[in-house]
């Protein structure tokens, strides 16, 4: 038995459904063929050239990355682009390439979970909601922290474990028992977090004069890089996968690429 880039796309779907993206956000197939049989999976956060120089290497024909390849649309296509030659790579190697990307960040255990749960952290619910179809769905998590910690012992625990770098914002020795966790970039929702009277985020790509604000607010934010705190929820994906191959009795390989951030801290 074989399965079609369509089951894939059917079952991702199926517990990630398109419905919930952002708008004008670009997810489903991308590249390829929905009629192509599957050989290989390879789980990415981006789809950058050394992840599809490593599908080809390893005979994995299909793709599913978080971040879109083309985004925003596209007005040409040259091959002495980056975008362009991933593109003829992926074309020339007959590659199919899904990406899925906001309604991965919304569902109950998407990218905020995946984050919450390798930092040994307990889940309370998400920080905003929306119920679509009589489902809820939302953007990051509020979790508890026990015991309390200072907020630069968190951060160091947050390097500890995901083996990259990390900036604190606010007061270092403040200690807190809840604490907000988004993956990717979540500095909005400050905010809504301190009307719920929670003082710290763990997020991504939050820029300076949100920065400047959040201090002289007494918000702390505690920053990792952005790819990394999404990388997480590939382990997810693997084992959703894994099962649905296992229940429609298929042996295909599925492999993750994780690649380090591309900030070198000094």
């Amino acid at each position: 038995m074989s399965i079609s880039v369509k089951h894939f796309f059917n079952f991702l779907n199926s517990f990630s459904p398109l419905k919930i993206a952002e708008e004008n956000d670009n997810n489903g197939l991308q590249v390829g063929s929905y009629e192509a049989e599957v050989k290989g999976v390879l789980l990415s956060i981006d789809p950058s050239k050394k992840a599809v120089s490593y599908a080809i290497k390893n005979n994995l024909n299909l793709i599913l990355t978080h971040h879109p390849l083309i985004y925003p649309s596209l007005k040409k296509i040259i091959k002495e682009d980056l975008i362009g030659e991933i593109l003829h790579l992926l074309i020339q190697n007959h590659l199919n390439l899904i990406s899925w990307h906001t309604p991965l960040d919304k569902i109950e255990d998407g990218v905020s979970e995946a984050l919450l749960r390798v930092l040994k952290l307990e889940n309370f619910d998400f920080i905003t909601k929306e119920i679509v179809e009589g489902k809820v769905y939302g953007i990051g998590k509020v979790a508890e922290v026990y015991p309390p910690l200072t907020v630069k012992e968190l951060a160091e625990r947050i390097k500890e474990i995901t083996q990259s770098w990390v900036v604190i914002v606010g007061k270092p020795e403040e200690k807190i028992n809840k604490v907000g966790i988004c993956g990717g970039s979540g500095s909005f929702l400050k905010d809504t977090l301190r009307k719920r009277g929670i003082n710290t985020l763990i997020t991504a790509d939050v820029k300076y004069h949100v920065a400047k604000i959040a201090e002289e607010e007494g918000f702390n934010f505690i920053i990792i890089d952005h790819g990394i705190s999404e990388s997480f929820v590939l382990e997810i994906l693997k084992e959703k996968i894994e099962k649905f191959l296992q229940e429609n009795k298929l042996d295909i390989p599925i492999k993750i690429f994780k690649e380090e951030s591309p900030y070198k801290i000094l």
